[in-house]
C-alpha cells in the first residue's frame, strides 16, 4: 500500500501583499487614474502592468515609471502636471486592507508561527504603504523585491526569503493570489497556495494545514 507523502509541519507563513494581505487596485480606481491622463482605460491599464516589473524591481524610478505609461497610451497631459498625482492614486488604489488577513497574522504571532511578506513592490511604495502601519507589528520579516532587485516568480527571492526566516523551506507557507508567484514558491522548496478568498482559505487550512490556527479569517 502506498504511504502518502508526509511534509514538516508548517512553522510559519509569508504572505503576498497586494490580493492577499491587501485588496489589488480596482478597475475604479484605475479608469478614474486614466481620467488624470486623459486616455483611453484599456490602454492606460495595458501600460500600467506592462512596466510594472521595472518599477518593482528597482530598475527605474517613479517618475520614469509613469512616464513610460504615459507615453504608451500617448496621453498629451503634460508630464509634471500629473505625476505626483498618479503615484498618489496609485498608492491609495493598494492601501484597502484586507482585515480578515491582518487578523490571521496577528492570531498565527500569537500561536507561536512565523510571519513574513514577501512582495513585488518599489522601495518607494513600500515606505509609503507599510513602513509606518500599525499592523507590521504582527509580521516578523518582509521581503521586498524593489530593495532586493528580484521581482517573484524568480526562485531567487523565495531562496532569500528562507534565508531570512531562518526556516526550513518546507516548513513556510506561502500566500499568493497569482499562480506563477506559487509555482515559483514551491520551485525554491516552500509549500504554497493560491489565494482568492478568506472563507476559501480558512477551508484549505483545516484540509490540508491542521495545525495551523483559522481564527480571524472569516
Amino acid at each position: 500500500m502506498a504511504m502518502e507523502k508526509k511534509y514538516p509541519e508548517i512553522r510559519a507563513v509569508a504572505f503576498d501583499y497586494g490580493g492577499v494581505l491587501a485588496y489589488f487596485i480596482d478597475k475604479k480606481s484605475i479608469r478614474e487614474m486614466a481620467d488624470v491622463a486623459q486616455v483611453d482605460y484599456n490602454a492606460f491599464d495595458s501600460g500600467m502592468w506592462k512596466f510594472r516589473q521595472e518599477l518593482d524591481s528597482g530598475e527605474c524610478d517613479t517618475t520614469c515609471y509613469w512616464t513610460a505609461v504615459l507615453d504608451y497610451c500617448n496621453s498629451e497631459v503634460p508630464r509634471q502636471s500629473i505625476i505626483e498625482t498618479l503615484v498618489e492614486m496609485d498608492l491609495k488604489g493598494f492601501s484597502r486592507m484586507n482585515q480578515g488577513m491582518v487578523c490571521w497574522a496577528d492570531a498565527l504571532r500569537e500561536h507561536g508561527f512565523g510571519t513574513a511578506i514577501i512582495s513585488n513592490m518599489s522601495e518607494p511604495t513600500y515606505q509609503a504603504l507599510m513602513v509606518h502601519q500599525p499592523w507590521m507589528r504582527h509580521f516578523d520579516a518582509t521581503v521586498i523585491s524593489g530593495i532586493i532587485g528580484i521581482n517573484k516568480p524568480d526562485c531567487r527571492i523565495f531562496k532569500y526569503a528562507i534565508e531570512v526566516m531562518q526556516l526550513d523551506a518546507a516548513e513556510i507557507l506561502f500566500l499568493d493570489d497569482l499562480s506563477h508567484n506559487v509555482v515559483g514558491a514551491r520551485s525554491a522548496g516552500m509549500q504554497s497556495l493560491q489565494f482568492s478568498t478568506t472563507r476559501t482559505l480558512s477551508e484549505e487550512l483545516k484540509a490540508y494545514y491542521p495545525n495551523l490556527p483559522v481564527e480571524g479569517l472569516i
